[in-house]
């Protein structure tokens, strides 16, 4: 039951937004409205468990295939293909990322915790990137926010202009984050 409430929740957020209701979150969920709060005190309780799901969702994602071995450039270039793929392939999981990420109700270190290992996950590649030489001097937390942000925005117009997205065009957004972070030499 707890799952069906989390997915009525996020299909009523991209539709909605958070100012959903109650319920309607039941309603959707097809249980009892006293039922919500069996599973979650509040509904700042059961947005946050969205962000949970949402954020163990991408980790594991972003991380799919990931071998510890491979050159860090390698790795970088992998986190690059399954973010894309991550926002791409669910279009409602994609709206709901930006919604969540933009117009937070819950406090923002809520929502730093929730993204604690994706984001402890890409750290860990561009500080081997950085020892190597590879990567250009700077910070790296600004790097990682800049490598998401390029990719969620560049999908988001993409579909804004309903666009299919090519082979061609994933190589492309790929090699534009390589550049953009990779030491000029």
């Amino acid at each position: 039951m707890r799952d069906r409430i989390l997915d009525a929740t996020a299909k009523l957020i991209v539709e909605h937004g958070t100012q959903v209701s109650m319920s309607k979150i039941a309603q959707g969920a097809e249980v009892a409205a006293g039922s919500l709060y069996n599973h979650f005190d509040s509904k700042e309780d059961l947005i946050h468990a969205v962000y949970e799901r949402l954020a163990g969702e991408f980790a594991c994602a972003i991380a799919e295939g990931d071998e510890a071995a491979v050159p860090p450039q390698e790795r970088l270039e992998r986190y690059i293909d399954n973010y894309i793929a991550f926002i791409w392939d669910d279009p409602d999981r994609a709206v709901l990322f930006e919604y969540l990420a933009s117009v937070p109700i819950l406090p923002p270190q809520m929502f730093v915790e929730s993204f604690q290992a994706s984001a402890a996950f890409i750290n860990e590649i561009l500080n081997e990137l950085s020892e190597s030489g590879w990567l250009a001097e700077g910070d790296t937390f600004f790097m990682a926010g800049f490598l998401g942000g390029a990719i969620r925005n560049s999908l988001k117009w993409q579909r804004a202009y309903d666009r299919h997205l090519t082979d061609e065009d994933r190589l492309q957004i790929k090699a534009m984050c390589m550049r953009a972070i990779r030491q000029k030499t």
